[in-house]
């Protein structure tokens, strides 16, 4: 029993539903399809594919089929300023029908340049959209005589349109899709770009802090430069950690810490035989929130090794990170040395930087001391 032309037509989208083209966005040889297909199931001499401009204001040929030269070619472009009333028509966004295309009073602008050359009689023209908005239209054209299109010959023009809607779609966002890997290649070149200045910046302060405390005549002053160039290795260590870790806004704390304390106990630590004890959960913090926690720890370590610690005797410090079930950050440091003195809070610099840090990140500190020893907990958010 032979097919209808309705089981046809079914078959034939089905199939040109599976063309590749349609996942590679390749709009071209898409419509070569269509319009090839439309062409010799129709039973139609000419086909072509139009895309619109983003202003509207112009139609351009995307491709034309001529079934009796079975050739592909090119219409040119048709322009909105010569062709008022038919654009203004296309624009509504409807399929037209014309079962007598020259007497159609929106294609009197297409009757001595289009129609009657081509010898065309009938059309059917059907807009190809996207989100609600025309971006083109898939033209069938009859020649020689009227040609009066069916319900299941219209069905088959609006689902060819659609599989072209479709790999236009497709290509639409394999253009998104290229643009924002290339922003993305660029973020990357730059953020390397910046984190390379900021690195040898930091590298040059700290080499000028060197060199100057070189000059130093005195223990105090002497001291007071180590302290700097800590917390500016301290900023140093950070800032690597944020850039390795590939998320900006974030560093990875615990590796800062491990790299932090190696610092401080190779500046510090010689011939004081401490041992370390280290308990740290794999934590990445917001660099808002880890700048001054940096700091914090940077000169609740430092204090550890130059007043806690001292030759002769077993040194030991307990470092813990941790991230507990209600998004609380938890740090502890604690060391085994004497304690701190009675009035430790009102004694140099050292506590208001921290006391000021700690209000930035609204944190919570608890500092337990004894003559067995200390020990700081840090909460915060």
């Amino acid at each position: 029993m032979p097919l209808n032309r309705s089981s046809i037509f079914l078959e034939v989208i089905e199939n040109l539903s599976k063309s590749i083209h349609i996942s590679e966005g390749n709009d071209l040889e898409m419509a070569k399809e269509i319009l090839y297909s439309a062409s010799h199931f129709l039973k139609i001499p000419r086909a072509n594919a139009w895309i619109m401009s983003e202003d509207e204001k112009e139609l351009s040929c995307l491709i034309a089929y001529d079934k009796n030269k079975d050739d592909f070619y090119s219409e040119g472009i048709l322009n909105a300023s010569d062709l008022p009333v038919y654009f203004k028509h296309i624009r509504k966004n409807d399929i037209i029908i014309s079962f007598e295309a020259r007497e159609e009073s929106f294609n009197s602008e297409l009757l001595d340049n289009y129609l009657i050359p081509n010898n065309i009689y009938s059309m059917m023209e059907v807009p190809i959209l996207l989100s609600g908005e025309i971006k083109g239209i898939l033209c069938f054209e009859n020649t020689n005589e009227i040609r009066n299109w069916n319900n299941d010959e219209q069905h088959f023009a609006l689902a060819l349109t659609q599989l072209l809607s479709l790999t236009l779609e497709t290509k639409q966002k394999n253009i998104y899709r290229d643009e924002l890997e290339k922003l993305v290649k660029e973020k990357s070149v730059l953020i390397a770009e910046i984190n390379h200045r900021v690195k040898n910046n930091l590298a040059v302060i700290t080499a000028l802090i060197r060199a100057e405390s070189n000059r130093v005549k005195d223990e105090y002053h002497r001291e007071l430069f180590k302290n700097i160039l800590s917390k500016s290795f301290s900023l140093s260590t950070l800032q690597s950690a944020m850039y390795q870790s590939k998320d900006y806004n974030q560093a990875n704390f615990s590796e800062f810490i491990r790299l932090l304390l190696g610092n401080i106990n190779d500046t510090y630590g010689y011939r004081k035989n401490v041992q370390i004890t280290l308990d740290l959960e794999e934590v990445n913090i917001n660099i808002s929130k880890a700048i001054p926690c940096s700091l914090i720890i940077n000169e609740i370590l430092t204090n550890c090794y130059k007043y806690a610690f001292t030759e002769g005797r077993e040194n030991k410090l307990l470092l813990q990170l941790k991230e507990l079930q209600d998004n609380t950050y938890f740090i502890c440091i604690s060391d085994n040395g004497a304690g701190l003195p009675k009035n430790y809070a009102s004694r140099g610099t050292g506590f208001d930087l921290m006391d000021g840090l700690i209000e930035q990140i609204d944190a919570n500190i608890n500092i337990e001391t004894s003559t067995t020893g200390t020990t700081f907990t840090i909460t915060f958010k």
